[in-house]
């Protein structure tokens, strides 16, 4: 699939401006977006606020090679499952390089390279790696990104890609365990 020139251009302006610090809400492959720079601590903070939690927080990555670089070490099972899996609606979880562990639980991330293109550009244009979590607020569905939801989330929000989103529901989760993957949901 092709990304129109209007909006790969977009995309490519968002991502320098998420690098700069800000959230972006974007249509995924599964569930709505709001996307922030990992190591930008603005940004995070602003994460945490407008979620009313600390984390853990998922990892999109603008492709393989990038998400990979993520996880502290890479046996066999893990690369190729990632090859399989990736770009596609699947998270996959293990321990963390040391400089990402703040963004997951008990020293794991979750990473995914989404299936949608426009996702790995925005990723790739903030500099290959995003932060999301689905657009909600704690307790509440998630909302479609549009021009209405940024009007009223404009204390939060600094810009929204319009659209709709893929399957309409979460990613499958893998965890890497010892004893190799376990499907978490």
């Amino acid at each position: 699939m092709s990304i129109p020139i209007s909006l790969r251009l977009r995309l490519l302006r968002l991502g320098r401006g998420i690098a700069q610090g800000a959230l972006i809400a974007h249509p995924t492959s599964t569930l709505p977006g709001i996307a922030a720079l990992p190591w930008h601590n603005k940004a995070l903070w602003r994460l945490r606020r407008f979620k009313g939690r600390q984390g853990p927080f998922l990892l999109l990555a603008a492709d393989r090679r990038t998400a990979l670089a993520c996880f502290r070490w890479l046996p066999s099972a893990l690369r190729i499952r990632a090859g399989k899996v990736w770009p596609g609606p699947v998270t996959l979880v293990a321990p963390a390089r040391p400089h990402l562990r703040h963004l997951g639980r008990r020293g794991t991330i979750a990473v995914r390279v989404d299936a949608d293109p426009a996702v790995r550009l925005l990723a790739r244009a903030a500099g290959g790696l995003i932060i999301s979590t689905s657009l909600n607020r704690k307790g509440r569905a998630p909302q479609q990104p549009s021009r209405r939801l940024r009007w009223r989330w404009r204390r939060w929000l600094d810009a929204v890609v319009a659209g709709r989103t893929g399957a309409g529901h979460p990613s499958e989760i893998w965890r890497w365990t010892r004893r190799g993957f376990v499907r978490v949901r």
